[in-house]
C-alpha cells in the first residue's frame, strides 16, 4: 500500500518513541526512515532537520526564487578582496584570474567612488594578490605615491622621476634601443614598426601639452611637422642603430637643424632646395624641441637626458612621480604621457623576446590611477588608452583604471573624446563602485554608461557616503566598503578586511597628518 507501512514488514522498535523500522518485503536489510538507520555508521537523527522559511508576493517569489532555490555562489577566483556583507563568506576579484577563468571577456576592472573610502587600498590588495599568482603590476604614473612603499615590499622598482631626481628619454620610451640589437628578421621589423610609431606619437603629445596655453594656434603640431617629425626619427635611428646608448631630443633637434634631403623632402616637398622655405617650415618645431630639451627650461632635465634607470617587467615597476605632484598640470601629463608609452612599449618588447624564446612569457597588470589627469593631457593620451582598452586582451595585459566619478570622464573638451572615455567604462567588465552620490549613480552610471543598477544598490552606494556623525574621528559608513558588479547581475557588497601588515605598514595614504 502506498504511503502506508504493513504490519508484517515493522520490526521491534529499538526503543519507546523513537519510531519503526521498515523492511522491504524483498529485502532483508532495512530500509531507513526519515531518521535514518540505527546502527553503526548509520544516520540516526535525534531532531527533525528544519530549513529556513521565507515570506513573500508571488511577483518576488517567482523572479527571487524560482527556479533557484539558494542564493547565486560566489566566486573563489583570484585575489581575495573581503567578505560579502550580505552572507560573511569570503570573496575573490581580479582581471585576470576571471579572465582565464572564463568569468569575462576582457581582463579589465574599473574603480570608481568618493575620495577617502579605500579605494587605493582595494587595488593595493589587487597588486599583492596579483604578485603571488605570478602577474606583477605596472604602475605608469604614482602621483601620491600610494603604492611605491608595497612595490618596495614585493621586491619591486620604484623609478622616481623629477627635478633632479629622475629622468625618461622620449626617443627611447621602454628602453627598446637595446632590445632590437637581439631581434632579428619579422620579429624585429614588428619592433621596430611599433618603435618608430610610438616615439612620434609620444614626441607629438610632448609638443602639444608644451605648447598649450599659448595664443598662436598655430603652434599646434601641424601635417608638415609631424612628417618632419617622423621623417626625422627614422632617420635618426639608422645612424644611431649601432650607438651603446640611444640619442636624446637634443640630437633630434640637430638632425632636422642640419636638414639632410629626407628632412627637407619632407618639410618642403615642392621646393625642397629652398634653405628659407625649410627653416620657416621647421623653425616652430625646432623651437619646441629645444625647449624640451634645455636643462634650465620648464620641463628641467626630465626629457633632456637618458633613461635613468631602465624598466625590469621581471617584477613590479611603480613610476614615482610624487615630486611633480605640485608642478604645472602640463609638466604632470607631459611626464604620465612618457611614463605610460615607456611602460607600454616596455611591454611590448617584453612579448617579442618572449616569443623569440630569449625571455619567458609575462602577463602584466596596468594600474591607471587618477588618469583623468592624463586624458585631459592631450586627445592623443585618450586615443592610446582608447586602443588599450579594445586590445588588452591580445595584449596580454589587464588594467585597473581608478577614478573618483564618472563626470571626471566628461570634461575631456570634446564630445568625441568625452564619447570615447565613456567606452572606457563600459568596456571594462569589473565594476568596482565605492560611496558615490544618487545624482551620480542615477545621471551617469544609469544615464550615460547604462550601468544596471537597482534602487536597493542605489540606497547602499548614497549611504555609504553618509558620515558617521559629527563627532571627532567619524568617517565615512563605506570606508572599506565596495559593490562588485558584472554586467546586469546582482551586485556583490563587500567589506575589504585588511591583515596586520597593510594597517601599519602601507595602506596609510594620511602620513604627512602624523605627528
Amino acid at each position: 500500500m502506498f504511503g502506508k507501512t504493513r504490519r508484517a514488514d515493522v520490526l521491534e522498535e529499538p526503543e519507546e518513541g523513537l519510531g519503526p523500522l521498515r523492511v522491504a518485503p524483498s529485502m532483508a536489510r532495512p530500509v531507513p526512515s526519515w531518521r535514518g538507520v540505527q546502527r553503526r555508521g548509520g544516520g540516526w537523527a535525534d531532531l527533525m532537520p528544519t530549513v529556513d522559511e521565507f515570506f513573500g508576493t508571488s511577483t518576488q517569489v517567482c523572479g527571487g526564487f524560482w527556479p533557484f532555490g539558494t542564493d547565486m555562489a560566489l566566486p573563489v577566483e583570484g585575489v581575495p578582496v573581503g567578505r560579502s556583507m550580505m552572507t560573511g563568506a569570503g570573496v575573490c576579484c581580479d582581471p585576470i584570474s576571471w579572465f582565464k577563468a572564463g568569468i569575462i571577456e576582457q581582463p579589465s576592472m574599473f574603480v570608481m567612488g568618493l575620495p577617502a573610502i579605500g579605494k587605493s587600498t582595494f587595488v593595493r590588495r589587487q597588486e599583492w594578490g596579483l604578485a603571488a599568482l605570478g602577474v606583477n603590476a605596472i604602475i605608469p604614473g604614482d602621483l601620491k605615491p600610494d603604492y611605491a612603499a608595497l612595490t618596495r615590499l614585493l621586491g619591486g622598482q620604484v623609478i622616481r622621476l623629477g627635478s633632479g631626481l629622475g629622468s625618461i628619454n622620449p626617443i627611447d620610451p621602454g628602453d627598446v634601443h637595446q632590445v632590437l640589437k637581439r631581434l632579428s628578421g619579422r620579429l624585429r621589423d614588428d619592433l621596430l614598426a611599433d618603435y618608430h610609431e610610438r616615439r612620434a606619437a609620444l614626441l607629438e603629445v610632448l609638443l602639444t601639452i608644451a605648447r598649450s596655453g599659448r595664443a598662436d594656434a598655430g603652434r599646434t603640431v601641424s601635417d608638415v611637422e609631424s612628417n618632419v617629425l617622423s621623417t626625422a626619427l627614422k632617420l635618426l635611428y639608422e645612424r644611431t642603430r649601432d650607438w651603446p646608448c640611444p640619442p636624446v631630443i637634443s640630437d633630434l633637434r640637430d638632425l632636422i637643424r642640419d636638414a639632410p634631403p629626407e628632412v627637407r623632402a619632407a618639410a618642403v616637398f615642392d621646393d625642397p632646395e629652398n634653405d628659407d622655405a625649410v627653416a620657416m617650415a621647421t623653425r616652430d618645431l625646432l623651437a619646441s624641441l629645444h625647449g624640451l630639451s634645455n636643462r634650465i627650461g620648464r620641463f628641467g632635465r626630465l626629457f633632456s637626458e637618458q633613461t635613468t634607470e631602465a624598466i625590469d617587467l621581471t617584477r613590479p615597476v611603480d613610476f614615482d612621480i610624487s615630486a611633480l605632484a605640485q608642478g604645472g598640470d602640463d609638466v604632470v601629463a607631459a611626464v604620465l604621457a612618457a611614463t605610460w608609452s615607456a611602460a607600454f612599449a616596455a611591454k611590448n618588447a617584453q612579448d617579442m623576446l618572449a616569443e623569440a624564446g630569449l625571455a619567458p612569457r609575462r602577463n602584466n597588470v596596468i594600474i591607471m590611477d587618477e588618469m583623468h589627469r592624463a586624458l585631459r593631457a592631450s586627445p592623443l593620451m585618450v586615443d592610446r588608452l582608447d586602443l588599450l582598452t579594445r586590445l588588452n586582451r591580445q595584449w596580454g595585459v589587464g588594467q585597473i583604471m581608478i577614478t573618483h566619478t564618472f563626470a571626471d570622464l566628461l570634461c575631456l573638451g570634446t564630445d568625441a573624446q568625452n564619447a570615447k572615455a565613456r567606452g572606457f567604462v563600459e568596456r571594462s567588465k569589473i565594476k568596482v563602485l565605492g560611496a558615490l552620490s544618487r545624482t551620480e549613480v542615477d545621471r551617469y552610471l544609469r544615464g550615460e554608461s547604462g550601468l544596471p543598477i537597482s534602487m536597493r544598490e542605489e540606497d547602499l552606494l548614497a549611504d555609504w557616503g553618509t558620515p558617521t556623525n559629527y563627532a571627532s574621528g567619524a568617517s565615512f559608513k563605506g570606508v572599506g566598503k565596495f559593490l562588485v558588479k558584472l554586467g546586469g547581475l546582482p551586485g556583490i557588497p563587500i567589506d575589504v578586511q585588511m591583515c596586520e601588515l597593510e594597517r601599519s605598514g602601507f595602506n596609510d595614504t594620511n602620513t604627512k597628518w602624523r605627528s
